[in-house]
């Protein structure tokens, strides 16, 4: 199903929300799955700890490193099964980082993820500000860490996205001259979660402009209106908002999400030519 029109609400460097009218809820709900489990993306999968006189245990240093958002590039990189080498490691399917630190002050000193030097300058971490450990004086970490591209279904720190979410367009209708009590417009107005109702000097209920946003469809105004306000989702209209932590820009990962669907159709279609059904 191909939508019928698709309009951008909003857009930041972390946060694209997006109105999509003419897809089911079958649909929507797969591209959601498929953006959470099973679009790759870079993550340290591989640490050798030279040498660590932090506080921490190896293992948690490791632990650390491998939840740290790398930048990901899909046009260089291979999954390791599908890499000619076999997932053995070169350069076609992983990277290399290297962090060496030693304190030469009085004080304790904290390592951060800019600390980490890739042979790549195209996969780094997004943040350079992420705290890995704190050495204290006189300290040293040597650490060789290796970048894979990976599944989310696999290990979460493959996850290409922080949240993907979707919810229905909300319709909320009524007739402004059927509601003049005003004690019955106040409690109406008083109990939306989201304040969408005001009152005029008259006492007259309006409904904000660009409710369609934030109406979570409690239905709190329906059940105390008497019946007199009608809410419901639209059909085949919803609200999808995705966030990212900026190991993908969002072109990329619109992009190998309908990649990864159009392969599991045509694989679904080749499965179904390929079965044998028995009459």
């Amino acid at each position: 199903m191909i939508p019928q029109k698709l309009e951008v609400l909003e857009q930041t460097e972390h946060k694209l929300v997006l109105v999509i009218e003419g897809i089911s809820l079958e649909m929507i709900n797969a591209l959601r799955r498929i953006m959470l489990t099973e679009v790759p993306v870079m993550a340290i999968d591989e640490v050798i700890i030279l040498k660590n006189d932090s506080p921490l245990y190896d293992e948690i240093i490791s632990h650390r490193l491998g939840l740290i958002p790398l930048k990901t590039d899909l046009d260089v990189y291979k999954l390791p099964q599908e890499c000619e080498c076999g997932g053995f490691g070169c350069p076609l399917c992983q990277v290399s980082l290297t962090c060496e630190v030693s304190n030469a002050t009085n004080a304790p000193l904290m390592i951060y993820s800019r600390d980490l030097k890739s042979n790549d300058p195209k996969i780094n971490p997004v943040d350079p500000n992420i705290p890995i450990v704190k050495i204290d004086k006189n300290d040293k970490v040597i650490i060789e860490a290796y970048a894979i591209l990976g599944l989310a279904k696999e290990h979460a720190k493959w996850q290409a996205v922080s949240n993907v979410a979707y919810r229905h367009y909300p319709l909320v209708e009524f007739d402004e001259s059927s509601l003049k009590n005003p004690e019955l417009n106040s409690l109406i107005v008083k109990m939306c979660p989201e304040k969408l109702f005001t009152m005029s000097n008259n006492n007259t209920l309006k409904l904000k402009d660009d409710y369609w946003r934030y109406c979570t469809l409690c239905m709190s105004c329906k059940n105390n209106s008497e019946g007199k306000i009608t809410v419901s989702p639209k059909e085949d209209v919803y609200i999808f908002s995705i966030e990212s932590d900026g190991v993908l820009e969002f072109k990329a990962l619109l992009g190998q999400l309908f990649k990864i669907f159009n392969e599991k159709i045509d694989e679904f279609i080749t499965n179904l030519e390929d079965l044998e059904i028995e009459s």
